[in-house]
């Protein structure tokens, strides 16, 4: 009878103290052809669920993904420039003053000169003598030069001008994405991304693998975009992604993408998608199969362009013996493992034998 969402048969429930051998063998012989009798349909119930058909091949679909990874890489060629060539133009490394940011003047032939002041929104600060200066985008260094000219055009033979940049608000940084603590940083003097992403308190577990830094070029005044491979600078040391990160720049790290394991598996789940996940990694995060699971079923479901699904069909067996080492997972991927009727049957089919009669115990393992 019905019990949960299991049954039990029981043969004897007339039974009496002691062992009756020969009802124990009739009860048995019973139980062995009911099983025989109930096989066959837990077999066509097994066949009957099979959740995903297989719509392409193994070779076709590792094909599509090569071709897919391609084009990825030309198109972030073509939008992106690598984190090396952040390095090339030293001249960009330099502090550029701008509205908000507080500066220390100081004329050394006469301290009557010397004062601090804030760039205005125009980009100008007001000066003993001279008034006005423009200074909006010159380094330190230039705007030094500059004073220095117009003391020497007026007032002073051989001027010599420090300038100190007390305060940095006009290019102060901003970090967002998968970080523990984002917002706007001061940039107080060059600082490297890693730098950067420790001020902000470090990347969350949920951090992709890449980084995207955006700025403006000083020359040309165009936004510029870089492209930096955090696995490669986190995780294996790549200091040459570890780029200057200058007054202004925008610093977007984006969360992992993710993959569903489910079916015959101990814990089905969504796991992130790191760098070259296998299948087999992936069936692995998620327990490993279970004994009902059907081990020449195994379905890899990638959603690709305008909704369309492809679905291939993948044998355990070949999985580990290497052919999981070449098929990798991508966001949205669904690793579904078919249950097996017969595994199903069995998982959850016992006999019982006692005093109290003999029977069939029959639960489902699936739920």
């Amino acid at each position: 009878m019905p019990v949960g969402n299991s049954f039990f048969i029981n043969f004897d429930k007339k039974a009496q103290p002691g062992i009756d051998l020969y009802r124990l063998r009739m009860n048995k012989t019973i139980a062995l052809l009911l099983i025989a009798l109930l096989l066959p349909v837990f077999l066509l119930t097994g066949c009957a669920s099979n959740r995903f058909k297989e719509t392409t091949t193994v070779e076709e679909f590792q094909r599509e993904y090569k071709e897919a990874r391609k084009q990825e890489s030309e198109r972030l060629q073509r939008n992106f420039f690598s984190a090396t060539s952040a390095l090339c133009d030293p001249d960009a490394l330099d502090y550029r003053l701008g509205p908000g940011d507080l500066i220390a003047v100081t004329v050394f032939e006469d301290k009557d000169m010397n004062s601090e002041v804030r760039v205005s929104s125009r980009g100008t600060v007001t000066l003993p003598m001279l008034g006005t200066v423009n200074v909006f985008r010159l380094t330190a260094v230039e705007a030094e030069k500059k004073i220095e000219d117009l003391l020497r055009q007026k007032y002073l033979h051989d001027p010599h001008v420090s300038i100190y940049i007390k305060e940095h608000v006009s290019h102060q940084i901003t970090v967002v994405g998968a970080l523990k603590n984002p917002g706007n940083f001061e940039c107080l003097g060059k600082k490297s991304l890693l730098d950067v992403l420790a001020l902000a308190g470090g990347l969350t577990p949920e951090a992709g693998e890449v980084a995207f830094v955006s700025r403006n070029n000083q020359k040309t005044g165009k936004r510029e975009n870089y492209l930096v491979d955090l696995n490669a600078l986190v995780r294996k040391g790549d200091m040459s992604q570890d780029i200057i990160i200058l007054g202004g720049d925008e610093i977007f790290v984006p969360t992992a993408g993710h993959c569903f394991v489910d079916g015959a598996v101990r814990k089905p789940g969504i796991f992130q998608v790191r760098s070259n996940l296998t299948v087999n990694e992936a069936i692995a995060q998620a327990g490993g199969i279970t004994n009902y699971a059907d081990e020449d079923d195994i379905k890899l479901v990638r959603f690709v362009k305008k909704g369309k699904r492809e679905v291939i069909r993948l044998q355990y067996s070949k999985l580990q013996a290497g052919q999981g080492d070449t098929i990798y997972i991508r966001d949205n991927d669904i690793i579904f493992v078919e249950l097996s009727g017969i595994g199903t049957f069995f998982s959850g089919t016992g006999i019982r034998l006692g005093f109290m009669g003999t029977g069939i115990n029959y639960k489902n393992p699936v739920k």
